[in-house]
């Protein structure tokens, strides 16, 4: 095995170019970026993840080759451009600059300024700029639309395993941007407060991973608490798309205009 890494350590750096043209990207997040900003023959290799439910561009990935996120499989795919969120190594600009192949960090970004960024610096390291560009114009128009149509409405987000969104997170950008106000005004994310929840209903509640499945992985999820069903029941609700979320990149907005959408029903 060390023979094998070692031959394809040396087969890697001598195909580098100024724009890539073997990209392997290592998780589903990875390769939206990877899907919207690369030309076809540019891509060696996506995630295995590549055709899940919630994979944004999954449609396009149809008759891409897929790999798993190990070293040796990687390398196997002769890569000049490694893009990565969270699959592989979490050391792996580390682990793949051993082989001279670089590593493009994208996704976890806690709102649309820094995710208008990560596009904009994918877009140039795939060798895309004018994709990355235009794609970033979209963004800013939507989201100055969104902008013109401010309720201030109190918003909670919650998904199928229990947990609500704080500052700080991609999701509380969207219930921002989309002109509401979260009432979940710690950091990050926490189990859901059930008892609040129930007592003081916010006026509107975007879900996440409700139809998918995704509800019956923890049993003692509150998801599953009869109160809080009776609560969603007669609560104005939005199910937002598992493809707008599952991700932390530019294309959230989706998911922002769903809930200002709902909010202005």
């Amino acid at each position: 095995m060390r023979w094998f890494i070692a031959a394809m350590a040396l087969v890697c750096a001598g195909t580098a170019h100024a724009e890539p043209r073997r990209v392997v990207s290592l998780d589903y997040c990875a390769d939206q970026f990877v899907l919207a900003l690369a030309d076809r023959g540019q891509i060696a290799a996506l995630s295995v993840g590549a055709r899940r439910d919630d994979s944004y561009f999954r449609d396009r990935a149809q008759g891409v080759r897929q790999t798993r996120d190990t070293l040796e499989e990687v390398l196997a795919h002769r890569p000049d451009l490694v893009v990565r969120s969270w699959g592989g190594a979490w050391d792996a600009e580390q682990v793949y600059g051993r082989f001279h192949v670089p590593v493009l960090q994208v996704g976890d970004t806690p709102d649309f300024a820094s995710a208008r960024a990560d596009l904009l610096d994918a877009a140039q390291a795939l060798g895309h700029s004018d994709r990355g560009a235009a794609l970033a114009r979209d963004l800013d128009a939507r989201l100055a639309r969104l902008r013109a149509h401010r309720t201030r409405a109190p918003v909670m987000y919650l998904s199928a395993g229990g947990a609500v969104a704080g500052g700080g997170t991609m999701i509380d950008a969207m219930i921002t941007a989309a002109g509401g106000r979260n009432i979940r005004t710690e950091a990050s994310w926490q189990v859901l407060p059930l008892e609040r929840m129930v007592q003081t209903p916010p006026a509107l509640i975007a879900l996440g991973f409700f139809d998918t499945g995704r509800e019956q992985v923890n049993a003692w999820s509150p998801s599953h608490h009869p109160a809080l069903r009776r609560a969603l029941a007669n609560a104005r609700t939005v199910r937002l798309a598992p493809a707008s979320i599952a991700c932390e990149a530019w294309y959230a907005v989706d998911a922002a205009e769903a809930i200002a959408a709902a909010l202005n029903r």
